[in-house]
């Protein structure tokens, strides 16, 4: 996949800048629950190896539902990276996450 992409197919969290990165400035991130079923989970969060500071905390997404952000996302990637853990609502369901970040 290109920088940027993901596919995230385990409930898990996702590095999707690692700390001292050379990425540039990010302009937005797109997070979408590609699942035709599951509700989800999503935390998007900076992370210094020691504190988590969080754009939001476990917000749920409904199949085919979509968060975007463009505002307020660029951080000092030398200090921080951006992170996102996913987790199911229910037992036995699946996940099937896109993130784009541009």
């Amino acid at each position: 996949m290109e920088f940027g992409l993901f596919k995230i197919t385990t409930a898990t969290t996702t590095t999707l800048i690692a700390k001292g990165q050379k990425a540039g400035n990010v302009k937005s991130v797109r997070i979408t629950n590609a699942h035709d079923t599951s509700i989800i989970f999503v935390s998007l969060f900076l992370d210094d190896d020691t504190n988590q500071t969080y754009f939001f905390k476990k917000n749920i997404l409904y199949p085919g539902q979509s968060i975007f952000l463009d505002s307020g996302v660029s951080f000092n990637n030398a200090a921080l990276g951006l992170k996102l853990t996913t987790e199911v609502v229910s037992t036995g369901d699946a996940v099937n996450t896109n993130v784009i970040v541009k």
